[in-house]
Parts: structure tokens; C-alpha cells; sequence
């Protein structure tokens, strides 16, 4: 290597003028710069270009990096202060972007090409440090004749490259002046300089993406639906989401930075939580707040790190009890579950929704269509419901239709039978307990179905066979819409619409003193009777129909029913009611030997029914009056063909008689309507098809000349 500036001078004439380079007497880097600026075909006594007018403005990227190199130039300036040489920055390409100097010293060196906007790169301005610092991306210094170009020798250029945190040049940092101003130390100043630049902007990188991290996070937590505080090892708040801020009655930009317990009153299990350092886990806690007592399940995770750290390192922070050595808390996280919420949640999951609405209800009798009209109004109001009708007519799916139609649909809807639970267990059901009330009890406690009903419905099944001291505490329920836990002695507010149903006569149970006279008149509000199956005969078939497809659906195949089958249930008195006919369908559908179901498919009971009924019926006829299946001379003198006595006066509805009299009211009316079906039904208040099907059950024959009804009427299979 060379030692002084003489000798490179010489090195480089020998080079310009004969082409001939002493590479062993050069830095590899500058012998391969001076190749390459001859291959370029560069003059070396050239001047420089003039600077791109039109390329003074920085890059985007330059101005981001000018808020961080402009006060490392400035710190570097400092040095060099008075010695005639200027601190520069260029870009990626190598044009100067900023320049900082005396006034006279840019004045000296602006005609070399020191000014903003020119192009320092090797094929503008030759070999020069600041183009080699990029290319080799390694600091250097060139001073006088180690130019390429003649008009730099009078300069020296000290450049670092700057890289980003991939390792990529994003600029170079250069200090230039007069060759007689060169010290061996500038070159460590510019590389220095410029290593703490491209640390800032390590620094600035990891900055962004920590605020990025950070803004993600705090967008995640406004987001989630639980109410989340983060709490410093003393009990300062460092972070609030909004629905912890909408459960505890607090704005979350003002209390930040407070202790919980200056903003709030702690609940003396939270604060002796706190206290000890202890995890809670799913506790239920009443909030005294500005908005009255709020409940919520509270869970609190202890930030821990391992006993015997000095400070926490972040690697090694875990949430809740981890295993591993002793913990000690940095701080808390809580989490507030509304109440309401959580058992929205487990009604959903456990089914506590209403289903069936009044279009699952198949009939169009006109006691069923009048319960269904009382049950309409009754779900408009929010009054207490009591349905009463027989085991089996559906009282649950009109409990159910009549949630779906109220306000309250989007609520839970919540049965209990009260006959089926145990005389012991229906206080703690309906009302819940509290942790540790009674042995085996959960230490938690738990929430009774009237929590559960929070704005829904209550359905009670079988009030009738509550126990007579629970109706005590039923009705104060009731009345005061509050309730208080077994073992506990805090008043819950509920907001409950109650239904209940019995197949009992309350009415008679108050008489017999089982039943509180003064819960039977807060149930019997809004009263409706639902009637049994025996009472609307003429919706059989739509029911039949409607299981039979059900169950087609169900079994893929296509299932149906012959008349003379059908005929026989009616005759059936269906004590099991609308259930007992869907079991028997159900049943029927599996063990029918083809897709039809006949009379041989059907249970002895109602085939034995069909046989004694016929009998019954015109014993019981033959008491009021003439024999049903005798025609007299009068009845072939009409000429009417049936077989009718004569007409009684003050004709009313078929559903106002009951069966012993329903064969005689029917061939009164055809006598009286002169055979004609369609006003004999009508008079009757029934269909002419329920007509036809009950002349085919009383074994009533019409004569040729009635030829009203349809073809699959009573001459196809009539009783013998």
C-alpha cells in the first residue's frame, strides 16, 4: 500500500496515460473502481456534471430517513467544526439529499459537484468514497489522486453506508473536503455516525411495529364482548375496554391511571384477592356502582413471574398460576362477565329456547280455535297465563307459541315440572342457592330458574302438584318480582313473565285446602282451557295426517291410513290425548307390515273400542227414544231415505250435545234439512266430512235417492 498522496498520484498518471495499474499497490476495491470508471469510457480530466435540476426533491424514503440522520449530521458536524469540509448525505443512488458546512466552504466546493441534488454515483463522478461505501456497502476514504476523476484530487471523501434493518443500503453518511484537511480519525467519525443511524432506524422499525402490536391489541380488547382490566402490581388501572367501563359505571380515559379502588368500592372477596395475590376464578361478585349493584362473574389471573427475577422479563411473564417455582405477581388481569349475559349464553347451549310457535298447533276445530284465540291476546300482554286441559293436549306448545308471539321471544324461555322434581329440590330449583349453603352444595352457588328467566318466560308445568308451603314463597316471587337465594341474603331482581299449566281442577283444590286460594287467583289471570282430543274429534284427521307425514319424512318412506282404519279412532276415547296418538303413529309406522296403515295394523284396545261403542250408542238411544237403526212407515212415506225420527225443536250444535245424544241430533238435522248434508252440517256446526264420518260411526245408512255425499262415503265399508 502507499503512504502518501504523491505516490498516488503517480500510480494513477501511469494508469490514465498508459493503461497500466499497479493492483498490488491499490486497495482491491479502488483498483476494480478505476477498471471499471476506463470501461465506462470516463474522461478523467473531465468536469463533473452539473447537477439534474429537476432532481433536487427527496425520495419518500429519504424524507423519513431526514428526521433521523439530520441531527447525526449535526452531532458530527460539531468535530469538524472550522476545517473547511462538509457532512453530506445521498440516497441509495448516491445523490446528495442533505449537506450541512461553513458558508464558505460549500462556496469552495460547489463547482466540484457538493450540492444538493447531485449525483455522486461511479458512472457521474468516477471513484469516490461515497459511491464505494454503497457498492461494497463497507466504510471508506479516498483522498486526492485516489479519485478517478483529476478534478477531485484536490478533495478527500470519508463515507459509511447507513442500512436499514434487513441489512439494506438505504443511503450513505460522507464528511468531504480539502485533501489537506484528511485525517486518518474522520473516517471512524463517519462510521460511527453512521452505525447510530442505522441503529435508530433498528429502533424505529421495532418501535412501529410495537405500536402496531399495541394498537392490534388494543383493538382486540375494545372488541371482546367480556370486560377486561389490566391491573399494576399496586392496583393502578393501565387498561379498560369499553364494556368493563359499561359494566362498572366508568369512562375508561378517566380512570386510567387511578387505583381501582380510589374510582370504585372493591367487593371484600376481590379485595382480599388482591390483597394475597390470589387467582379468582368464574366468582360471581355484586359491584356497588354509580348505576345501582351490578353482578357479574369475576375472574382474576395474577401477571407472575418466577420468584427471584429482578425484573420482569417479558419472555418469561405468564398469566394465572404456571407451574414451576413460586410466583410473585407483577401485576393482575380481570375479567367481568355480565350476569345477564352468561346465562343468555347457557340458555342458548342448554336448549332454554322456545321452539314451537301457533303454526305448530294442527287443528280447526272450534274449541281448539277459540283456545288458540284467547292464547293470541294472551301474548300480548305480560299478565300471568294458566292453562289447564287434560295430560297430553299440548300445553307446552301453546306455553311455547305464546313466548314466540310476546315481546319477550328474543328471551329465554325456561320450563320446570313441578311434579317431577323432588319436594327437596324444587326450592333450590326455581331459586338457586348460595355457595356452601348445604352440604353438597357447589362452593359457587347457582343461579335458580328464575335467574335463568331474566327476561323471558317462566314456564311451570303441573303447578298443581307443588308442595302447599313452596306456594308461600311461588307467589311473594310473584308479586314482588324479587327473589333471594337459599342460604343467601341478597334481593335479585327478576323481570319473569310466568305460565303456568295443570291438568288438575285448582279451583276444587283450593276447596280441598292443597292449594293456596291466593296463588290461584295470581295465576288465574289470563285462564284458558285447552280441550282434550275427545273434544275436537274432527281435527283426528288433520292430526293423523300431520304425524303421518311427519314420519315420513323421518323414515323416507310415504306413509297413509284407510278410511275404515280411520273410522275406528274416531270411535277411540284417546285418554293419552294428542301424545297418545303420536306415540301410536310412531309406533304403527314401525311395525305397519306395508306403507298403509288398515284396521289389522291397530291396537286391540281401539278395535275393542269400535266393537262395544255401537252397542252403547243405541242403548243409550233407545233410553231417550225409538231405536236409531229402525226405520219407520212415516221415514219410507218421506221418501227421505233416513232412518230419523221426528224432528225435536230447538236444534243446537253437535258440539253442545255430548255423545250419547250425537246419533239422534244427526238424523234429526237430515230430517230436518230434507236429506240435504251440506245444511245438516252446517246446522250441526260441523263439516259435511266429519258429518259422513260420524254417520259411518253410528252406523247410519242414507237410502239411494241421498246421493250428496262424496264417492268415498259410507257405502264403501260400513259397519255390520
Amino acid at each position: 500500500m502507499l503512504s502518501s498522496a504523491q505516490d498516488y498520484r503517480a500510480i494513477w498518471e501511469q494508469f490514465v496515460l498508459q493503461g497500466r495499474l499497479h493492483e498490488e499497490l491499490l486497495p482491491p476495491a479502488l483498483a476494480q473502481s478505476w477498471r471499471r470508471c476506463a470501461a465506462l469510457g470516463l474522461d478523467p480530466y473531465g468536469q463533473p456534471p452539473a447537477p439534474d435540476p429537476g432532481s433536487t426533491a427527496s425520495q419518500p424514503l429519504s424524507r423519513r430517513l431526514l428526521a433521523l440522520i439530520r441531527p447525526a449530521m449535526e452531532d458530527l458536524y460539531q468535530f469538524i467544526e472550522g476545517s473547511d469540509s462538509l457532512v453530506i448525505f445521498a440516497n441509495a443512488e448516491a445523490r446528495i439529499i442533505e449537506l450541512i458546512g461553513d458558508p464558505e466552504a460549500r462556496t469552495r466546493l460547489e463547482p466540484l459537484g457538493m450540492r444538493v441534488g447531485t449525483l455522486w454515483s461511479e458512472e457521474q463522478q468516477g471513484a469516490n468514497a461515497l459511491a464505494l461505501a454503497l457498492q461494497e456497502s463497507f466504510p471508506i476514504q479516498l483522498e486526492g489522486a485516489m479519485h478517478y476523476r483529476a478534478a477531485l484530487h484536490a478533495l478527500y471523501t470519508a463515507a459509511a453506508p447507513v442500512h436499514d434493518p434487513l441489512g439494506q443500503a438505504v443511503g450513505v453518511l460522507a464528511v468531504a473536503g480539502p485533501c489537506e484537511r484528511s485525517h486518518a480519525h474522520t473516517l471512524g467519525m463517519v462510521a460511527a455516525a453512521a452505525q447510530v443511524i442505522s441503529g435508530q432506524l433498528q429502533m424505529q422499525v421495532w418501535l412501529g411495529n410495537t405500536n402496531e402490536l399495541l394498537a392490534e391489541l388494543k383493538i382486540i380488547l375494545q372488541s371482546l364482548p367480556e370486560g377486561i382490566l389490566l391491573l399494576r402490581r399496586d392496583g393502578v388501572i393501565s387498561q379498560m375496554n369499553g364494556p368493563a367501563g359499561s359494566l362498572l359505571g366508568l369512562v375508561p380515559a378517566r380512570v386510567m391511571g387511578r387505583r381501582l379502588r380510589d374510582v370504585l368500592p372493591l367487593p371484600a372477596l376481590l379485595q382480599q384477592a388482591l390483597a394475597c395475590q390470589q387467582p379468582l376464578n368464574e366468582e360471581e361478585i355484586v359491584f356497588e356502582t354509580t348505576r345501582g349493584r351490578v353482578t357479574c362473574l369475576c375472574s382474576l389471573k395474577p401477571i407472575a413471574l418466577t420468584a427471584g427475577e429482578p425484573e420482569p422479563a417479558l419472555g418469561r411473564l405468564t398469566v394465572g398460576g404456571a407451574s414451576g417455582g413460586p410466583l410473585i405477581s407483577d401485576g393482575f388481569v380481570l375479567i367481568l362477565r355480565s350476569i345477564e349475559r352468561v346465562q343468555k349464553l347457557v340458555n342458548r347451549m342448554t336448549g332454554a329456547r322456545a321452539r314451537l310457535t301457533f303454526a305448530n298447533v294442527v287443528g280447526r276445530s272450534a274449541p281448539l280455535q277459540e283456545a288458540l284465540r284467547l292464547a293470541r291476546l294472551a301474548s300480548h300482554s305480560n299478565s300471568t297465563v294458566l292453562l289447564h286441559g287434560e295430560t297430553g293436549v299440548g300445553k307446552e306448545i301453546f306455553a311455547q307459541s305464546i313466548h314466540n308471539n310476546s315481546p319477550r321471544a328474543d328471551g329465554p324461555f325456561v320450563a320446570i315440572n313441578c311434579a317431577a322434581i323432588p319436594r327437596e329440590l324444587i326450592n333450590t330449583e326455581l331459586f338457586g342457592y348460595e355457595g356452601g349453603s348445604f352440604t353438597g352444595a357447589d362452593r359457587q352457588g347457582r343461579s335458580g330458574k328464575f335467574e335463568q328467566a331474566h327476561g323471558g318466560t317462566l314456564f311451570l308445568d303441573e303447578i298443581g302438584d307443588m308442595p302447599l308451603d313452596l306456594q308461600t314463597t311461588l307467589l311473594r316471587a310473584i308479586e314482588t318480582r324479587t327473589i333471594v337465594r337459599i342460604g343467601g341474603q341478597r334481593v335479585i331482581p327478576i323481570d319473569v313473565r310466568i305460565i303456568a299449566a295443570t291438568h288438575k281442577d285448582l279451583r276444587e283444590e283450593v276447596r280441598r285446602g292443597t292449594f293456596r286460594s291466593d296463588l290461584y287467583y295470581r295465576l288465574n289471570v289470563l285462564s284458558i282451557h285447552i280441550p282434550s282430543l275427545r273434544e275436537r274429534l274432527e281435527d283426528l284427521p288433520l292430526l293423523v295426517e300431520h304425524f303421518l307425514q311427519r314420519q315420513s319424512r323421518t323414515l323416507g318412506r310415504s306413509f297413509g291410513i284407510t278410511p275404515e282404519a280411520l273410522a275406528l279412532m274416531e270411535r277411540y276415547s284417546w285418554p293419552g290425548n294428542v301424545r297418545e296418538l303420536e306415540n301410536l303413529l310412531e309406533r304403527l309406522t314401525y311395525l305397519a307390515r306395508s306403507d298403509t296403515i288398515t284396521v289389522q295394523d291397530l291396537p286391540p284396545e281401539i278395535r275393542q273400542a269400535a266393537e262395544t261403542e255401537p252397542a252403547s250408542a243405541a242403548s243409550s238411544a233407545s233410553s231417550a227414544g225409538p231405536s236409531l237403526v229402525e226405520q219407520s212407515d212415516q221415514d219410507q212415506a218421506d221418501g227421505n231415505g233416513w232412518q230419523a225420527e221426528p224432528v225435536m225443536p230447538g236444534l243446537h250444535p253437535l258440539k253442545e250435545r255430548s255423545r250419547s245424544t250425537e246419533a239422534s241430533a244427526i238424523l234429526q238435522a237430515l230430517e230436518h234439512c230434507h236429506g240435504h248434508p251440506g245444511e245438516a252440517a252446517r246446522l250441526l256446526g260441523i263439516s259435511r266430512t266429519t258429518l259422513w264420518r260420524k254417520m259411518v260411526r253410528y252406523g247410519l245408512r242414507p237410502t239411494p235417492s241421498s246421493s250428496s255425499f262424496p264417492a268415498s262415503g259410507p257405502s264403501e265399508a260400513l259397519p255390520s
